[in-house]
């Protein structure tokens, strides 16, 4: 399997071994977002030694970044996925399957969702309010998930 570029280390971030795996994980797995224990199973895999505090705090910072997006799942468990890229124009909105997690963007319609999402941000300062984010997810079952005898391509 090819090499993913990873995101670039966040200024004030240690390059650490853990934090470069973490970093090309979640580059390897774009399209999912990743519990704790995932991210801590995978590092183990890879050969890289982190506890679960450290693998906790990491993500924790990487969020803060801005290089991940933090999101509590229904059964209550944060789950950490790739942030959309800085510049990106308002909110994408995306599927997420409860099931395997995995996140499928919604482009058709993106343009006036943005644009409504605008509007509303454009409000909500002008009440005063700051520091306002909209996240936008459909949640179900993908596909796959939903009809697995049919394959990944259902």
């Amino acid at each position: 399997m090819p090499l993913v570029a990873a995101p670039a280390l966040p200024p004030g971030l240690r390059s650490t071994r853990a934090t470069r795996a973490v970093l090309q994980l979640v580059a390897e797995r774009a399209g999912e977002a990743l519990s704790e224990t995932q991210v801590e199973s995978a590092l183990a895999q890879a050969g890289v030694p982190a506890n679960r505090v450290t693998v906790y705090r990491l993500l924790d910072r990487l969020a803060t970044a801005g290089v991940l997006r933090r999101q509590v799942d229904a059964q209550r468990v944060a789950r950490y996925a790739l942030a959309p890229p800085a510049g990106t124009e308002g909110p994408m909105p995306r599927f997420e399957c409860d099931d395997c997690h995995r996140h499928f963007p919604l482009s058709q319609g993106a343009e006036s969702l943005q644009r409504a999402t605008r509007q509303m941000l454009q409000a909500l300062a002008s009440a005063g309010h700051e520091g306002m984010a909209v996240d936008i997810a459909v949640h179900g079952r993908c596909a796959g998930c939903a009809h697995p005898d049919l394959g990944e391509g259902a």
